[in-house]
């Protein structure tokens, strides 16, 4: 499963400029040595991910259009307001809370590792 989510991810990230010059230290802009939901969030909102991944451009992500990305086993769990939708900042935290290991809301070095070698920041 965390293949899947990976390749949806990086598929869509591929050619973003705003992730082709990204490390741990150029995230983490507080210098606390991890990177927070926050830092992470405003990284991936400037990339431009969720758009892409909402192919009717109603600003909202459907269990169809989750399905297409092959993130269907974990929709349920990614709708965290139950209103049958995933907005921007449901799908955010959860890629975010997916590499979370030790669920700290922090990547530590570590974590980043992970996430950066299953493919995130691949080009």
């Amino acid at each position: 499963m965390r293949n899947q989510i990976t390749l949806a991810i990086a598929i869509s990230l591929l050619g973003s400029p705003a992730l082709a010059q990204t490390t741990f230290e150029s995230l983490d802009t507080n210098s606390d040595g991890s990177i927070s939901k926050d830092e992470y969030y405003g990284l991936v909102s400037d990339a431009g991910i969720y758009p892409d991944l909402d192919s009717d451009s109603d600003g909202l992500i459907e269990e169809n259009e989750f399905e297409g990305i092959g993130l269907d086993d974990d929709y349920a769990s990614w709708d965290l307001n139950r209103d049958d939708y995933v907005d921007s900042r449901e799908f955010y935290d959860g890629y975010f809370g997916y590499y979370d290991a030790n669920e700290d809301a922090h990547w530590d070095g570590n974590e980043w590792d992970d996430a950066d070698e299953a493919g995130i920041l691949d080009f």
